[in-house]
């Protein structure tokens, strides 16, 4: 076999490999899309349902705060002061849970790694394309 025609061959099974490996990267976007496009929809029904049991634990406490606001009433305080005090620990509940997102916000990362990688292949591929 002569030297241009080895160079040639080798030349062409070059191409093949750029070409199967361009067909893979794009099967692989593809099946990814298509297992998050699932998922997303089974997300989304789990989403609803969350939101219903929530609200509805968010009307049964609701009506536990409304008891214990009637119990200090009982208990011999003004109905405005039970409310009240209900109301301060509603108030102070909620500032310590914003402090708590807050600290916790900070951890939150792009995914650095995956995007890395990404852009790897990419350039990986787009120089053995030239």
């Amino acid at each position: 076999m002569s030297s241009q025609s080895q160079q040639q061959s080798l030349k062409q099974l070059f191409a093949n490999t750029i070409t199967d490996g361009k067909r893979l990267l794009t099967a692989q976007v593809n099946l990814t899309t298509t297992e998050l496009s699932t998922s997303s929809k089974v997300i989304g029904q789990i989403s609803l349902l969350a939101v219903i049991a929530i609200s509805l634990l968010s009307i049964g406490g609701l009506f536990i705060l409304i008891t214990v606001a009637y119990a200090l009433v009982a208990l011999g305080l003004p109905v405005w002061a039970g409310f009240l005090i209900v109301a301060a620990l509603l108030f102070l509940a909620a500032g310590t849970l914003g402090l708590v997102i807050k600290a916790k916000s900070k951890d939150v990362k792009a995914p650095a790694l995956a995007s890395a990688e990404w852009k790897k292949t990419s350039e990986t591929l787009s120089a053995l394309g030239k």
